[in-house]
């Protein structure tokens, strides 16, 4: 019987023995898998922070190869203003040296615009005497022009050329025409015919006359050129088509 209970005895024993060494085994076990599950998590932060950091040298990367952009942008931005900048002051000299031709021009220019107002007052005042007023009113704003100093010198010459121009058109012209006249001091309405600056030929209350270039007093014009005379005006006034009339210019007088 005591064999039996030491026999128990010795097997709880040896079961409790086995017990205790299968739970520290498990706690080995148990031990392990923390140690390799916190090593997984170390690993696994230590791979974020990695991650992480190889992103942040992308990021950093990726900005300095934009910063690198922008700087080369910019010298070439500097370069393109420096070659403005040279531009212009290039452009600077040049208009300085302009200005100094301008006012060398403007002070050679002047004395020639008056002997031009001169010659061209003058030739009005020696030319047939037709449509004086207005011809004298194109003098009084050229003169006018010409004292006044806001006005550019380059105006005042496009002016005169103007009025050059203008005078020049009427010796290639035909024009008719009214206009009042005074005659005995009486004022009385007159129809004109300009024959360029050949002859100038007036109707006034019938009575036709006729002044030349060469001889600047009123003569009768014979009554049978009357018709010529009528139709010259008729052609000026483009009541008809162009056609050959006879002007009635005397001869040169016999010496």
């Amino acid at each position: 019987m005591s064999r039996t209970i030491d026999a128990i005895r010795t097997s709880l024993m040896a079961g409790a023995a086995v017990l205790i060494a299968a739970g520290a085994a498990q706690a080995q076990i148990d031990t392990a898998l923390n140690v390799a599950r916190q090593s997984t998590e170390a690993g696994a932060q230590a791979q974020n922070q990695i991650d992480s950091i190889a992103e942040q040298a992308d990021d950093a990367e990726r900005q300095y190869i934009a910063l690198q952009e922008q700087i080369q942008s910019q010298e070439i931005l500097v370069q393109q203003q420096q070659v403005f900048i040279r531009s212009q002051e290039n452009e600077l000299t040049s208009l300085a040296r302009q200005l100094e031709r301008v006012e060398t021009i403007e002070r050679d220019l002047t004395p020639m615009l008056l002997e031009m107002f001169v010659e061209l007052e003058s030739f009005i005042n020696s030319d047939l005497p037709f449509q004086m007023d207005a011809r004298q009113a194109r003098l009084d704003r050229i003169e006018a022009d010409l004292g006044n100093p806001l006005i550019p010198p380059a105006e005042k010459y496009r002016v005169l050329l103007n009025a050059y121009e203008i005078e020049s058109s009427y010796g290639r012209s035909l024009r008719s025409y009214s206009e009042e006249v005074v005659i005995d001091g009486v004022p009385q309405e007159a129809q004109f015919v300009q024959i360029g600056r050949v002859a100038l030929i007036r109707e006034v209350d019938g009575n036709l006359e006729i002044m030349t270039k060469a001889n600047q007093t009123w003569r009768p014009v014979p009554g049978s050129m009357a018709s010529e005379v009528l139709r010259a005006q008729r052609i000026a006034e483009e009541l008809t088509t162009p056609d050959v009339f006879t002007a009635p210019i005397p001869g040169p007088s016999a010496q």
